[in-house]
C-alpha cells in the first residue's frame, strides 16, 4: 500500500542529481574558470563518479538483505554531503590558488590539479547517485515478477524526475535562492527521499520478501552460463556505443541549436531538458506490458537505424527550421510574457530537433535492462554493470565528439559520422541477428547520410553563422538569407568545442575593408562598427594613467584593443583569451591589430580570465575587462562583485580597471545593477560614452585626476594620437566630450539594490529576457554631465566645450552617435545650422534645452509658457531658465523656487496630484547650491523635493553627491 510510494522517490531522486549537477557545475566552473577543458573535466568525473557507483553497487546490491533501506541510506549521505558542499568548495578553492599559483605556465599540469580536485569535490556523491537504481533493482527482483520491465520503468522515472530537475536548477531555484540555499534546498529533500524510503523499508520489510535465487557462477548448466555473460558483454558494448553516440549528439546539437536560439543559460537548460525528456519518454514507452512482445533485438536496430534516418532528415531541413523559427519568433511580442512563448517556442523545436532521436537512441538503455532480467536472478548487478557501460561510453562520447570530431568535421560532419555509426550499429545487430531486410535498411540509410553530407555546407555556414537569435523582423529573414548568401564571404569558419568562431568580409563596394568576427553567430569585434570601443576601451585608462607599465586584458576579441595598448609605452600585455579559435581568428585582423600576438611584450594566456587573475600573484597598473554580452551563459561570472574584487587585488597602488558594457538590449535595471556592482568594489569611479550603445566604467580604489591636461600624454604619442583622430577626436579636450558622468558624480547614479554575485547570479536570468524584449537602457543619460547635469560638471568643462565647433561636433559624433537623446538632439539641430554651427546658442523655442555645448547666455531667460500654465508652476519654469542663463548668480532664482515648494507642500500637494512636477525644479535649485558651494541649502532645498516626490530617483541622486562630499 505505501510502496507506490518508491516510484516517485526516486523521480525526486533524479530532480536533485539533475539540480547537483546544474548547481556544481557552476560552482566549479567559479573555481576553475569557463574553459572547454575544465567543463569536460568537470561532466567527465561527474559521469565517470555515477559510472564507479553503478559498478560498485551493483556488485553487491543483491546480497544485500535490505536493498530499498540502503538506497534510503544513500539518500540521506548525498544530502549530508550537498548541504556542506560549499564547505567543500571553500576548501577546494584554498587550495587551488596555493597549488595552482605558479601553473599557469603548464597547462597539463594545471588541468591535472583541476581534475584531481573535481574528483575529490565530486567522487563521492556522485558514486552514491550511481548505485540508487542498482539497489532499487535489486530491490525489485525481490518484490515479486517482471522485475525487469519494472527496473526499466524506474530507469524512465528517474529520467523524467531529471526533467524536473533540469527546469528547477535552471530556472527556479538558482534565481530564487542562489547557489547556496538552492543546493542546501534540495540537500534536505534527499534527506526525506532516504528516510522516508527506510520508513517504507521497515514498514513492507524488506528482509522478508521472498528473496529469488541468485545465479552462481558455478551453475551446473555452463552452456547457460557462457551464453548469459556473452549477453551481458554484447549489451553492454552496445549500450556504451549508443551511450557515446547519444551524449555527441546531444553535445553537437546543442551546440547547433544555440548557433539558432543563441547561447543564454535557458536556451542550454531547455535543450538539456528536451534531451533528457526524450530519453524519458523513450524509456517509459519500451518498458510498457504491450512493448513486451517485441523481439529486443530486432527493436534495437530498429531504434538506432530510425534515429539515423531522421537525424539525416533533419540536417537537410534544419535550415528550413531555422527560418520557421525565427518567423514565429517575430509574431511574439517583445514582452515578458513574449518571451514565456518564446521558451516554449525554443522548446518545442528542442524536442523536434533533439529530444526525438533522444528518445530513439536512449530507450536502448532500458530495453537492455529487459533483456538481461532474463539471463539471471542477479538483477542488480546486472543494471550496475549496463549503466556502468552506458556512462562510460558517455563520457567517451563528449570528449570525442568536442576535441576530435567538431574541429576535424564541424557541426554539419559531426552530426552526420554519429548518425552514420547508429546506422552502422543498428545494421550489425540486425545482422547478427539474421534480418537482414532490416540490415539493408541501414546500408540504405547510411547511403542517404552520405548524400546529405556531400552538398550544401557552404550554404549550412552561412545560415548557422548569420545570428539568426538577433534578427527580429521574421517576414524578412529569408530575403535577409539570400543577400548575406549574396554578399557576404566567410573568411574564416571553425567549430570548435567551445564556440563556433567566423569572420566574414562584404564584397558590397562601401564595406570591403570591413571585416567582422562571430563567435556562435553574434558580432563581437569588427574593423569598422567596434572601432571606437575597441580603441578606446584600451586608451582611455592607459591615457588616465600615461605611465602605466603592466597591463591585463580579458578577452582577445580582434586583438584591436591589445594592439591599441601596445601603443602606449608599456611593458608588458598580459591577455586572457580562453577560447583557442578565436586568436586562430586573430589573424585576419593583422592590419588592424598590429601583429598583437607575435609582439615582444605580449604574454598569451589561452586560460580563464579568472584563472589567470587568481594563481598568478602580478599586479597590474591596468585591467581591461572586454567580454561578451551578460545574456551569453557563462559571461555573467565576468560581471560579479567577486571578479571585481579579484580584480581589484591584482591592482598596484593607483591601478585603474576599465569595464566594458552595453545599452542596447538591456533594461534600465540591468545597466544600474552592473554600476551599482562595479561601484562596491571601485568607490572612484567614471563613466564613458564610446558610441550610441556601449560604455565603458573605469574605477578605482581612490580617487585619479582626470583632465585634458591628463590626456595630453597619451596624445602625444604616435599610435594612440592617430587612432583618436581616426575617431575624430583631435585633441585631448575633445576626449572629454565623451564623458558621461565624472568622478563627481558617477559613484551617486545608484543607490541600494541587486548586485551581481557568483552566489546570486541575477544577470544570468534577467540579460537573456532583457536581450529577447531588445529594448535599449537611455536611463543612464539621466545623470549625463554633458546635459541635465550640467550644473555639477566641472568647472573647465564648459569653457572648453563652447569653444567647438559644428565641424569639431561633426567629427566627434556624427560616425559615433551618442546615445543620449537630448544630446542627439541638440546636436540635429546645430549640424542644420549655416556652415554645420549655430553659434553656441541653442534651437529657438527650446530656451531649457540643457546641454554644455552652449553658452550660459544663451539660455533664454524669459521663457514662452502656454495660457494655462498654474502660477507657481511658470514663477518655477522661469527661474530654471535663469539658474542656466546664469548660474553663478542665482540666488533670486532659487529663493523663488523654494517658495514655491513651500506653497505645494502647504496646500498637502505631490506630484501625483500636479499636472507639474516641482521635484524637478528643487533638483535644479539644489545643484545650483551644490555648484556654489552651499551644501546646508542644498540639503533644505531637497528635503522640500522629496516631500513632494518621496521616490524622485534625481534627488536621492544628489542626496548622495552631497553624502560623498
Amino acid at each position: 500500500m505505501i510502496r507506490p510510494l518508491v516510484p516517485f522517490l526516486f523521480f525526486c531522486s533524479g530532480a536533485t542529481a539533475l539540480v547537483y549537477e546544474v548547481i556544481w557545475s557552476r560552482y566549479l566552473g567559479l573555481m576553475f574558470g569557463s574553459t572547454i577543458q575544465a567543463q569536460t573535466v568537470v561532466l567527465a568525473v561527474f559521469m565517470g563518479g555515477l559510472a564507479l557507483g553503478n559498478r560498485v553497487f551493483g556488485k553487491r546490491s543483491d546480497h544485500l538483505r535490505q536493498p530499498l533501506a540502503v538506497y534510503g541510506y544513500v539518500e540521506i549521505l548525498i544530502g549530508l554531503y550537498a548541504f556542506f558542499f560549499h564547505n567543500w568548495y571553500g576548501l577546494a578553492d584554498q587550495v587551488f590558488v596555493k597549488a595552482g599559483t605558479g601553473l599557469l605556465d603548464h597547462r597539463g599540469a594545471l588541468l591535472v590539479l583541476k581534475s584531481v580536485l573535481a574528483v575529490g569535490l565530486l567522487l563521492a556523491p556522485t558514486l552514491l547517485m550511481g548505485g540508487t537504481l542498482p539497489l532499487l533493482a535489486a530491490w525489485l527482483q525481490r518484490s515479486g515478477t517482471e522485475a525487469g520491465r519494472l527496473s526499466a520503468t524506474f530507469y524512465a522515472i528517474n529520467s523524467l524526475g531529471a526533467v524536473a530537475g533540469s527546469f528547477l536548477g535552471g530556472f527556479v531555484l538558482v534565481r530564487e535562492l542562489g547557489l547556496l540555499s538552492a543546493v542546501q534546498a534540495t540537500a534536505l529533500l534527499n534527506v526525506l527521499i532516504g528516510v522516508t524510503a527506510i520508513g517504507v523499508s521497515r514498514r513492507n520489510g524488506d528482509s522478508k520478501i521472498q528473496e529469488t535465487p541468485i545465479v552462481r557462477g558455478n551453475s551446473s548448466d555452463s552452456k547457460t552460463s557462457a551464453l548469459t555473460g556473452r549477453r551481458v558483454l554484447i549489451g553492454g558494448v552496445l549500450v556504451a556505443m549508443t551511450g557515446g553516440v547519444s551524449m555527441g549528439l546531444e553535445v553537437v546539437s546543442s551546440r547547433l541549436l544555440a548557433l539558432v536560439f543563441g547561447g543564454s543559460l535557458q536556451a542550454f537548460a531547455i535543450m538539456l531538458m528536451a534531451f533528457i525528456l526524450g530519453i524519458g519518454l523513450g524509456s517509459a514507452l519500451i518498458a510498457t506490458r504491450r512493448a513486451q512482445r517485441w523481439q529486443k533485438s530486432g527493436t534495437t536496430a530498429w531504434l538506432l537505424i530510425m534515429a539515423a534516418a531522421y537525424i539525416g532528415l533533419f540536417v537537410f531541413n534544419m535550415e528550413r527550421v531555422t527560418v520557421a523559427y525565427v518567423k514565429a519568433r517575430g509574431g511574439l511580442a517583445p514582452t515578458p510574457m513574449g518571451f514565456l512563448y518564446h521558451q516554449i517556442l525554443v522548446g518545442g523545436i528542442s524536442m523536434i530537433v533533439l529530444g526525438f532521436p533522444a528518445a530513439l537512441v536512449g530507450a536502448t538503455v532500458p530495453l537492455w535492462i529487459q533483456v538481461l532480467s532474463e539471463t539471471g536472478a542477479a538483477l542488480g548487478n546486472r543494471v550496475g554493470r549496463l549503466l556502468t557501460w552506458n556512462t562510460l561510453g558517455a563520457v567517451v562520447g563528449v570528449i570525442v565528439t568536442g576535441f576530435v570530431l567538431m574541429p576535424m568535421l564541424g557541426l554539419r560532419g559531426s552530426l552526420g559520422l554519429l548518425a552514420s555509426l547508429l546506422a552502422a550499429i543498428g545494421g550489425v545487430v540486425a545482422w547478427t541477428e539474421g534480418q537482414k531486410k532490416l540490415a539493408g535498411a541501414g546500408i540504405g540509410v547510411l547511403a542517404l547520410l552520405g548524400a546529405v553530407m556531400a552538398v550544401g555546407g557552404e550554404n549550412w555556414r552561412q545560415v548557422f553563422s548569420y545570428g539568426v537569435f538577433r534578427y527580429r523582423n521574421g517576414d524578412q529573414i529569408e530575403e535577409a538569407l539570400k543577400r548575406r548568401r549574396q554578399y557576404i564571404n566567410i573568411r574564416f569558419y571553425e567549430d570548435a568545442a567551445d564556440a563556433t568562431v567566423s569572420v566574414e568580409s562584404s564584397n558590397r563596394p562601401s564595406e570591403t575593408n570591413q571585416f567582422v568576427l562571430r563567435i556562435n553567430g553574434k558580432p563581437d569585434a569588427s574593423t569598422k562598427g567596434d572601432l571606437s570601443t575597441q580603441y578606446l576601451v584600451a586608451h582611455l585608462p592607459l591615457m588616465a594613467l600615461p605611465d602605466a607599465k603592466d597591463v591585463f586584458m580579458l578577452g582577445f576579441g580582434s586583438g584591436i584593443t591589445g594592439g591599441a595598448v601596445l601603443g602606449h609605452p608599456i611593458e608588458q600585455l598580459v591577455l586572457a583569451e580562453n577560447c583557442a579559435p578565436v586568436l586562430r581568428a586573430g589573424g585576419w585582423f593583422e592590419p588592424w591589430n598590429r601583429g598583437v600576438l607575435s609582439d615582444r611584450r605580449t604574454r598569451l594566456r589561452n586560460e580563464d580570465a579568472r584563472t589567470v587573475l587568481k594563481l598568478s600573484p602580478q599586479l597590474y597598473d591596468v585591467v581591461i575587462c572586454e567580454p561578451s554580452n551578460p545574456w551569453v551563459a557563462g559571461v555573467g561570472n565576468v560581471f560579479s562583485r567577486e571578479f571585481y574584487e579579484l580584480a581589484a587585488g591584482r591592482l598596484k597602488p593607483g591601478g585603474i580597471v576599465a569595464q566594458w558594457f552595453h545599452i542596447y538590449e538591456v533594461s534600465d535595471d540591468i545597466v544600474f545593477m552592473v554600476l551599482r556592482t562595479f561601484n562596491q568594489v571601485f568607490p572612484a569611479m567614471e563613466i564613458w560614452e564610446t558610441l550610441d550603445g556601449d560604455i565603458i566604467l573605469l574605477g578605482a580604489l581612490k580617487p585619479w585626476p582626470s583632465s585634458p591636461e591628463i590626456f595630453a600624454r597619451g596624445f602625444a604619442r604616435e599610435q594612440p594620437g592617430r587612432d583618436m583622430k581616426e575617431l575624430g577626436i583631435r585633441g585631448p579636450e575633445m576626449l572629454w566630450t565623451r564623458q558621461v558622468a565624472s568622478q563627481r558624480t558617477a559613484h551617486a547614479i545608484t543607490g541600494a539594490g541587486p548586485v551581481q554575485s557568483d552566489f546570486f547570479p541575477v544577470l544570468d536570468f534577467e540579460a537573456p529576457k532583457a536581450f529577447y524584449i531588445g529594448r535599449g537602457a537611455r536611463d543612464l543619460f539621466d545623470f549625463d554631465e554633458r546635459t541635465q547635469q550640467l550644473l555639477l560638471a566641472a568647472p573647465a568643462k564648459n569653457p572648453l566645450f563652447e569653444k567647438f565647433t559644428g565641424q569639431d561636433l561633426d567629427g566627434i559624433f556624427a560616425a559615433n552617435a551618442t546615445g543620449n537623446l537630448e544630446l542627439r538632439g541638440y546636436l540635429r539641430w546645430r549640424f542644420t545650422q549655416p556652415n554645420g554651427d549655430g553659434g553656441v546658442g541653442g534651437p529657438p523655442g527650446e530656451p531649457l534645452f540643457p546641454t554644455l555645448f552652449r553658452t550660459p547666455g544663451s539660455f533664454g531667460r524669459d521663457p514662452i509658457l502656454p495660457p494655462d500654465v498654474l502660477p507657481d508652476h511658470a514663477i518655477c519654469t522661469r527661474a530654471f531658465a535663469r539658474i542656466y542663463a546664469d548660474p553663478d548668480h542665482a540666488q533670486a532664482s532659487i529663493q523663488n523656487i523654494e517658495d514655491a515648494l513651500g506653497r505645494v507642500i502647504a496646500a498637502a500637494g505631490s506630484a501625483e496630484d500636479l499636472n507639474w512636477d516641482p521635484a524637478l525644479f528643487a533638483g535644479i535649485a539644489a545643484k545650483a547650491l551644490i555648484r556654489s558651494g552651499d551644501v546646508g541649502a542644498a540639503k533644505r532645498l531637497l528635503a522640500l523635493g522629496l516631500k513632494v516626490n518621496p521616490r524622485d530617483p534625481k534627488l536621492h541622486y544628489l542626496e548622495r553627491i552631497i553624502e560623498r562630499r
